[in-house]
């Protein structure tokens, strides 16, 4: 009995020392003085999502509020920065979808954030969703 503590302990502390892992939340604070009543501006896009991920073989991941965490033995493809990954690919769908966003006067309102997580015997993984309606000032 002994000896399976030691073994759990043991892997625990490889898990710990040797692993990966990724921990994000998003907090944010906004001082930016924007008056929407007057009609400066249109909305050019409705519910545009981005979406990363990562993966972790010998790992555990979860997400409780605007956090979102793994760590794992394995990393599983490169997802790292899943807050900052997933606002990438929401510009880069509405950019496929409508016109480059340089030199415009753009801002993401209406935004949500969707996080989380499965946890099997070997395998964990967390995902993050933004989703997002884009307004252009005029």
């Amino acid at each position: 009995m002994m000896k399976s503590y030691t073994i759990i302990v043991l892997l625990a502390s490889v898990l710990v020392l040797a692993g990966c892992g990724n921990a994000g939340v998003f907090v944010a604070s906004n001082n930016t003085q924007v008056e929407l009543s007057e009609g400066n501006y249109s909305i050019v896009a409705k519910n545009v999502s981005g979406t990363s991920e990562s993966a972790y073989i010998l790992g555990a991941s979860y997400s409780w509020g605007m956090a979102t965490n793994a760590i794992g033995l394995i990393p599983i493809g490169d997802g790292k920065m899943l807050y900052k990954d997933a606002r990438e690919d929401l510009w880069a769908n509405f950019e496929a979808a409508n016109s480059p966003v340089e030199g415009r006067k753009l801002a993401l309102v209406n935004i949500q954030y969707d996080a989380g997580t499965t946890n099997l015997v070997l395998y964990t993984k967390a995902k993050v969703t933004i989703t997002a309606d884009v307004i252009e000032f005029d």
